[in-house]
């Protein structure tokens, strides 16, 4: 595993105490555990009820079919003024409901894990090689998706190619990290 050591293009932003008082408890929503469908239905369920909304995230993700169909109803359907909270675990297609923000906050002890996809078999069920191939091709789209989205929330200065690489070598960065890429835009 990697931790990122990309220079630092931007000193890192901290929150004030002003810039939390626009949170409001009443419009708070959580995304604690992995990125599956219950998840996806609830907090969908939740969101579409608020033209703006906070969603605070721990998770250590799970399908990026899952994140890429939050990120775009929020994103394009919804349309909703969403602040992201990370806080402790944002690894894997976690990483991809967290950018759904439009502001997107972190805390100083999370981490963002960013890896290549994988699989999960089941037991005694069998694979062609037709099937494998299939596999690996859905899978490498999504991995190049994942990485334009992740690229494009840094303002491109990161290209979905070094977005590729830094996931083939599992790389871990800490919330300054993050927030240096520009995928997060302050600290708490």
């Amino acid at each position: 595993m990697k931790i990122a050591t990309k220079n630092k293009l931007h000193k890192t932003a901290t929150v004030s105490v002003q810039d939390l008082s626009i949170l409001k408890p009443e419009n708070t929503i959580e995304w604690f555990g992995e990125i599956n469908f219950e998840n996806l239905e609830r907090v969908i369920d939740k969101i579409k009820n608020f033209k703006e909304a906070q969603l605070m995230i721990n998770s250590y993700g799970g399908p990026t079919g899952v994140a890429m169909s939050f990120y775009d109803t929020v994103r394009n359907i919804f349309k909703t003024k969403l602040t992201t909270i990370g806080s402790g675990y944002v690894d894997s297609s976690a990483i991809v409901v967290f950018l759904a923000g439009e502001k997107r906050l972190i805390t100083k002890n999370t981490t963002l894990l960013l890896h290549l996809a994988g699989r999960k078999f089941e037991v005694e069920k069998r694979y062609s090689t037709r099937d494998m191939e299939d596999m690996l091709k859905e899978d490498k789209l999504k991995d190049y998706q994942y990485a334009c989205v992740v690229s494009d929330a840094t303002g491109s200065r990161y290209s979905p190619e070094m977005i590729l690489e830094m996931m083939a070598n599992n790389t871990v960065l800490t919330a300054e990290e993050a927030v240096n890429m520009g995928l997060a835009h302050k600290i708490l």
